[in-house]
Formats: C-alpha cells, sequence, structure tokens
C-alpha cells in the first residue's frame, strides 16, 4: 500500500514538473500586432524572420504596433512593453504607434551598443519611406534584414557609429552617455607617422651639424659688446591674450541624436535602455 502511495506521489510530482517545464520554454511572441496592420501570414513570417534572428545573435527582436500610447511617452511605451513581456536581457523592440504616427526603437542588453543614437535614426530612414506609404509589411521586413549589419558589428567590435573616428569597445558603468573608444591605427598609417619622423630627424641632424655656431649661448647680452648697449626705460607691454574653449560633454536623455555611442535610460522598472524614434 505504501508503495503505491509513494508511487502516486512520485507520478504527480512528475506531471507537474513536466507542465511547469512546458510554460517556461513557451516564448512570449515576437511581433504582436495589436493595431491590426498586418494580415495573419505576414505576422507569421515576421514572426519566423525575427525569431530566426534572435537565435543567431542571442537577443529578443520585437516589433509592436498599437493604435494609441495611452498617454506614454513612445520612449516609456517601448520600454515598459519589453520589460512587462517576459523578453529576455538583451533585445530590442520596434514600436509603431498609429494615432500619432510615432515610431521608437527601444533596445536593452547587448542592444544598446550595437544601436547606437546614429544607428537607429539609420534604421528609420531605412524604414520610414515604407511606413509613410502604409506598406507596413516590407517596412518591418527591411527592418529586420538591416538589423544584422549592426548585430555583426558589434560582434567584429565596430559598432556603427556617427563619428568616423570612433568605434571599437565601449565603456561601462553608471554614465548616461555611453561612447566608444578612439579606433585603432592601421599599421600603414603607423608606418607613415614611422617614416616620417625618421625623415624629419635626418633633417634636423642635417641642419644642426650645418650651424656655424660653435656653442649655444644662453643670453643675449653674450652677443653685445661690451659697453655698447645702455637700458635707460623699461616697459611691459600687452599685446593679445589666447583664450582656449573646451565645449563641456552633456547628458542626452532625449529619444535619439545624431551620434557619438549611445544614449541610455532607466525605465520604469529599473531596467537600463537605449533607444530613438520620431514621426512616420
Amino acid at each position: 500500500m505504501k508503495r503505491n502511495v509513494i508511487s502516486l506521489l512520485l507520478l504527480l510530482l512528475i506531471l507537474v514538473g513536466l507542465s511547469l517545464n512546458v510554460s517556461v520554454v513557451s516564448d512570449p511572441t515576437l511581433v504582436v500586432d495589436n493595431a491590426g496592420l498586418l494580415s495573419a501570414q505576414e505576422q507569421g513570417a515576421l514572426e519566423d524572420k525575427a525569431r530566426s534572428l534572435g537565435t543567431e545573435y542571442g537577443m529578443d527582436i520585437v516589433i509592436l504596433t498599437v493604435d494609441r500610447l495611452d498617454g506614454k511617452r513612445p520612449q516609456n511605451y517601448a520600454d515598459d512593453y519589453y520589460d512587462n513581456h517576459g523578453y529576455g536581457d538583451s533585445g530590442v523592440l520596434f514600436l509603431l504607434a498609429m494615432e500619432e504616427r510615432d515610431w521608437y526603437i527601444s533596445t536593452c542588453g547587448d542592444a544598446i551598443y550595437a544601436l547606437t543614437d546614429y544607428g537607429i535614426q539609420k534604421l528609420g530612414d531605412t524604414v520610414i519611406p515604407y511606413l509613410s506609404d502604409g506598406d507596413f509589411y516590407n517596412g518591418f521586413d527591411a527592418y529586420l534584414d538591416a538589423l544584422p549589419y549592426y548585430l555583426d558589428s558589434l560582434q567584429e567590435g565596430t559598432p556603427v557609429d556617427g563619428y568616423a573616428d570612433y568605434s571599437g569597445d565601449y565603456y561601462h558603468g553608471d554614465q548616461e552617455t555611453i561612447v566608444y573608444s578612439q579606433q585603432k591605427r592601421s599599421p600603414n598609417i603607423l608606418l607613415s607617422l614611422v617614416i616620417g619622423m625618421v625623415v624629419a630627424a635626418a633633417a634636423v641632424l642635417i641642419m644642426r651639424a650645418s650651424m656655424n655656431t660653435k656653442r649655444m649661448q644662453y643670453s643675449a647680452s653674450d652677443y653685445m659688446n661690451p659697453g655698447s648697449f645702455h637700458l635707460r626705460t623699461q616697459q611691459d607691454i600687452f599685446l593679445y591674450s589666447n583664450v582656449t574653449k573646451v565645449r563641456r560633454q552633456e547628458n542626452n536623455n532625449s529619444s535619439g541624436g545624431g551620434g557619438g555611442g549611445s544614449s541610455v535610460h532607466t525605465s520604469s522598472s529599473g531596467r537600463s535602455h537605449g533607444g530613438g524614434g520620431g514621426k512616420f
């Protein structure tokens, strides 16, 4: 009798465990068309494509359409939706809101570094012509096709940014604007610099050897005949001033800029997000 009871309990535990595993492995929907802009076939094709990209790059790639933002800013709506619907630590959400014709890209985790402010605006340039024409499926499809360029660039250590001289590693920390370290010079440039310095040094040595001065003089009086000059009046005259100004770095918590890294903010759930957007 006891064995039957124990066997029954074990069977129940196994069934409960299986049900938990099923709920854990069920993935959240990646293409959420609450505004009804896509056919079922179009939504399914985008879902498959987004899931395949997400698996390849280790992040959730989400597309969300809504009629209205319920009084929220696009940034807050996109961040909150991503945080509250079971998506992973790294990912990107493309929000399209029809009422005010807003688009917004919210990034999280590694996607913050892959999609800089500049990169987000370039993605917008790719998608907006389709959205403006009401061709939503091809707009989202073009967006998914463009993403690997930015994600691959991050993996190669050269995120796509607005400044050609800046790419490579990023700084970690609590700073609100993440910028990138200066790009390493190529071997050809370094070789040219070395050759230039060698040539310049040789020219200086040749000119020095041709000088007739036998020894260095440290005072102008060494070149004067004794008693030939008498200073009667001494006066200092101010000729000009030289002022150097350095622009102060400003924190940028707006919805995107024109380059120079990724603007980062904190969502209502306390998670760090990057992002940017505009109108279509």
